[in-house]
């Protein structure tokens, strides 16, 4: 009998995030490396996590399989317009294929199921498994059963508390480390299946590989034939709502802003938030980006998701929920965990959960009247709901807030906060408008007109005390010299006419002063003494204002720079076209939790803007160069 050695473990360095793949099933998630290793999972999304390598290392849970003694596979992508991934690595005797993916979950209540499928493609190669969760959030090894089903096979249980893990394959047997080892040949031809079970299955429900293979391919190809883009940016436009679609839950309806918690947005730095939450921000962005590709399921499930977590009480509306609906989010640091590349603390719930945000109001409309414009039906529980919305931003736009980046520093009159109120009493105006055409009022005359004169009164409001005249730019906060480039959706908002010089000064103010030497646009500038929001240490690019900066060029007419830009953030995707949070300028990599919706719904505004406007091969200035306007521009201000 061959006896197979496997390496005893060793502490490796963080795997780079360009080099992690996420799937989901709409329920749980993973990200698994290019090297064959799932190294953050946990039995729902915002959960505890069993695999935290990423958070940590090996001692922290993963899961590795793959060719004894390889590293990285030397072919990896998606199987088509899915979340199925084919990874290949050559050995020196032959080559193998690993397919992986997370079915549907096929009722309420199933488990969720990891797939990894073995294939030999030509000789034989000796593959390892090893299976080392670690249960809350990377302490504890878990209790082991070995359970035998009717057919013979031996499935390994592990449990801690309320989760359970059932790994079926190969027998796996538990090392002198404390993990579970197993070795097969993968020959060509062969076929061999490895399935990890995340919860109790029912009786006799035993993983069936290759038809849960079939079903998930057929359940994204009647998915993807939903998308209506039609546009000159095909793929990454359908790859970006695959991954968007990854980040909803099919069973509550809710959609999270990201699949991991407190990656750093600076290496060895303090900002490591965690956003495995349903902030409504993000949710309702994400929600209209879909709805603009066509796709109203999720938009459906959310509506309802949304009516239960708001509960009838808007003016208790919480700026962020977990992904049930609940509200408690307390914030806690996990300090047996190292930190990515020892960025700690390490993170899990979110303090901004208690926080003002009076942006949410406005995208929280958004999202509504762009899904009933779409075609999903009229709710009486929703009209409801949407007048309440109404009054609420009436009654708090002039007060104080944190803002849309969360500032941990004083509340401030923020322009982006002004903006999305004006924004969405400008669209419940022209809802209601609509609804009386057709003979539906959603409220009486006198509402409407109280909502369009606030409107207005908010327009000026922002006009008179946001713009800077010294810095010939709209601000972050009203009263302050600061600059942020959420004050780019006046543009995308159509907030003032391209041709106003107010908002073209404040584009090239924000192309001078916010770009970083990748030409990329930050957010605003962090200040060392914490006075812009509460923290003294630096940060990345935030990936989606760049995206936001395109159409705002698009948007005054700079087409072709639009172009050129967008054109470089695509190249800044993973290999499988993912985008992280931030981008890491002077070391030239990813950073910030991955996946993240605001890049990629982000990413869908910019191409949709720019699909009906061709390159007119001018002369291109990209970010970080001085635009040929700007001295025009700004003379045309001062005059």
């Amino acid at each position: 009998m061959q006896t197979t050695t496997f390496a005893p473990p060793v502490a490796m360095p963080s795997t780079p995030l360009e080099e992690l793949v996420p799937l989901s099933d709409n329920k749980a998630a993973v990200l698994l490396s290019t090297s064959g290793v799932v190294e953050y999972g946990a039995h729902e999304i915002g959960g505890s996590l069993h695999f935290a390598r990423l958070l940590g290392d090996h001692r922290h849970g993963q899961w590795s399989l793959g060719p004894a003694g390889a590293g990285r596979a030397d072919r990896s992508g998606w199987d088509g317009d899915n979340l199925i991934l084919t990874q290949e690595w050559d050995a020196p005797h032959g080559t193998v294929r690993i397919i992986t993916f997370m079915p549907p979950q096929p009722h309420a209540g199933a488990p969720s199921r990891l797939h990894q499928i073995v294939e030999g493609v030509t000789g034989t190669v000796e593959m390892h498994s090893v299976f080392q969760p670690r249960f809350e959030d990377g302490r504890l090894p878990g209790h082991p059963e070995i359970l035998r089903r009717p057919d013979g096979r031996r499935t390994l249980q592990l449990s801690a508390g309320p989760v359970t893990l059932l790994l079926d394959g190969p027998d796996h047997t538990l090392d002198a480390f404390g993990r579970w080892t197993a070795a097969f040949t993968a020959a060509e031809g062969a076929r061999t299946a490895l399935t990890l079970t995340i919860g109790d299955p029912a009786p006799g429900d035993g993983p069936h590989a290759d038809t849960d293979l079939y079903t998930t391919r057929r359940d994204w190809q009647e998915w993807t034939a939903e998308l209506t883009y039609t546009g000159p940016y095909q793929e990454p436009v359908r790859r970006t709502a695959i991954l968007l679609r990854a980040l909803t839950i099919r069973l509550t309806g809710a959609v999270s802003a990201a699949l991991t918690r407190s990656l750093p947005e600076a290496i060895g730095g303090e900002r490591n938030w965690d956003y495995e939450a349903c902030w409504l921000r993000d949710s309702a962005l994400t929600i209209r980006t879909l709805v603009q590709l066509g796709l109203l399921k999720e938009a459906a499930r959310w509506r309802r998701w949304l009516l239960r977590a708001v509960a009838g009480d808007v003016q208790n509306l919480a700026i962020m929920y977990r992904l049930d609906g609940s509200r408690t989010l307390t914030e806690r640091e996990l300090d047996w965990l190292p930190g990515y590349e020892g960025s700690r603390p390490v993170r899990a719930g979110n303090a901004a959960a208690t926080q003002t945000q009076n942006d949410v109001y406005g995208e929280v409309i958004e999202a509504l009247v762009a899904a009933e414009r779409a075609g999903l039906p009229v709710d009486a529980g929703v009209d409801a709901l949407m007048v309440a919305l109404g009054a609420e931003i009436m009654r708090v736009w002039r007060r104080p807030d944190a803002g849309i980046w969360e500032v941990r520093g004083p509340a401030r009159r923020f322009t982006h906060s002004a903006l999305l109120c004006w924004q969405g009493l400008h669209l419940l105006v022209e809802w209601a408008q609509d609804r009386s055409a057709t003979g539906a009022e959603v409220t009486d005359p006198a509402t409407i007109a109280r909502w369009a004169t606030e409107r207005d009164t908010i327009k000026e409001d922002i006009l008179q005390n946001a713009y800077n005249s010294h810095a010939q730019a709209f601000t972050q906060y009203y009263g302050g010299r600061d600059l942020d480039a959420a004050v780019l959706l006046m543009a995308t908002s159509a907030f003032l006419p391209p041709d106003d010089k107010r908002l073209i000064t404040t584009i090239d103010a924000i192309q001078r002063e916010l770009t970083d030497p990748a030409g990329l646009i930050r957010r605003y500038l962090p200040d060392p003494t914490g006075r812009v929001d509460g923290l003294t240490d630096d940060e990345g690019a935030f990936l989606a204002c760049s995206f936001h900066f395109v159409e705002a060029l698009a948007y005054i007419g700079r087409i072709d720079n639009a172009h050129a830009l967008f054109d470089e953030l695509l190249a800044l995707r993973t290999p499988h076209g993912v985008f992280t949070e931030m981008w890491d300028a002077a070391n030239k990599r990813p950073l910030g939790n991955t996946l993240q919706g605001f890049p990629l719904l982000a990413l869908v505004g910019a191409a949709v803007r720019l699909s009906g406007l061709p390159r007119t091969g001018k002369g291109v200035t990209l970010p970080g160069q001085r635009s040929p306007r700007t001295d025009q521009d700004a003379a045309a201000v001062a005059a």
